[in-house]
């Protein structure tokens, strides 16, 4: 079984940043257009106010917390989120 230090390295060597979210789409991608994953919450999201600016806050901060990752910014809080992320 892989480590998590092990995941996040392949993940990182996967994929090229900056990585975007595309709210149109409801997609996030990286910079060489490789979709990473979707962002589709509709299930209680779409009874919540402002579900549309929910998701899109979603996708937008899923996208955020990648490229910070990736410039290993406070890398032990973001490890601690993407264990959260993960669960």
């Amino acid at each position: 079984m892989m480590s998590l230090s092990g995941k996040n390295n392949l993940a990182l060597e996967t994929l090229k940043f900056p990585v975007n979210y595309d709210s149109r789409n409801q997609t996030i991608w990286d910079a060489n257009g490789m979709m990473v994953c979707d962002i589709r919450g509709w299930g209680k999201i779409q009874f919540m106010r402002k579900s549309e600016d929910r998701q899109d806050a979603i996708g937008d901060l899923i996208a955020n917390l990648l490229n910070k990752y990736h410039r290993n910014k406070n890398a032990k809080i973001d490890e601690e989120l993407f264990r959260m992320l993960a669960s």
